[in-house]
């Protein structure tokens, strides 16, 4: 080594996803998607306490396997017809920040002043 300093290689950043839907339209999906994922929560303790799957009739390993896409379809289902009615909450919320940033900021108005601090 001859005191020499070579550079540091640096790494690509990736770029930060969209959090916050942009149209209403994306903001209603998010909505739903949310709210079809939180019906889904409810439900797969249910699912997890029910028979066993090697009872007659029932799926055998197979069904443990499905079981989360049959889960996520009743969700969906659900959620279509009307859901816990966590769509309206859940858009507002996320119109809020939008609304809040889009809201005019107040204009700073400067004044002159004389020696004695009063506005001529």
């Amino acid at each position: 080594m001859s005191g020499t300093i070579l550079p540091v290689p640096t790494v690509p950043t990736a770029q930060a996803p969209k959090l916050m839907p942009t149209t209403a339209g994306s903001a209603a999906a998010t909505a739903d998607k949310f709210e079809s994922m939180a019906i889904a929560a409810f439900l797969k303790p249910i699912f997890a306490t029910m028979g066993k799957a090697d009872a007659p009739f029932g799926g055998g390993s197979v069904e443990k396997h499905f079981q989360p896409f049959l889960i996520d379809a009743i969700a969906k289902s659900m959620e279509a017809r009307g859901g816990l009615g966590l769509k309206p909450m859940i858009e507002s919320a996320l119109a809020a920040p939008k609304a809040a940033s889009s809201a005019a900021t107040p204009k700073l108005t400067m004044h002159a002043t004389t020696p004695t601090g009063t506005t001529p």
